[in-house]
């Protein structure tokens, strides 16, 4: 008689540079430019299909949460997880003159508190 023979794999996922998942869910945090989220816009996303047009609308914060339906992984039933993207607003790395001159000048902002909520 031949003794049965046994192996032990052991398999290490890394993770994914810019998704995370969740169930059949899948997470991006996307980089957007200020005048993108104030403004409004059509950029192009990657999901794990490829890449889709999306719609960030006017006014997003960092932070605003959209949904791509049916882009997430596809489960056993036939059915798709949906891509979660949390827009992140991100300033330029360099110091924009422009930008700041605006900043300086502009009245819209200085009677709106965004951390009224924090105060003791």
């Amino acid at each position: 008689m031949r003794a049965s023979q046994a192996a032990l794999v052991e398999i290490a996922i890394k993770p994914h540079p810019f998704f995370a998942r969740e169930g059949n869910d899948v997470y991006l945090d996307l980089p957007v430019t200020l005048s993108e989220a104030v403004l409004g816009a059509r950029i192009t996303v990657p999901t794990p299909t490829g890449a889709v047009t999306m719609t960030v609308p006017k006014g997003s914060n960092s932070g605003t949460i959209l949904r791509l339906r049916g882009k997430g992984v596809l489960h056993r039933d036939g059915n798709h997880g949906d891509e979660l993207v949390r827009l992140k607003v991100m300033l330029p790395e360099r110091s924009d003159p422009e930008l700041e001159a605006f900043a300086t000048k502009w009245e819209g902002g200085k009677a709106y508190d965004p951390r009224r909520d924090m105060k003791p």
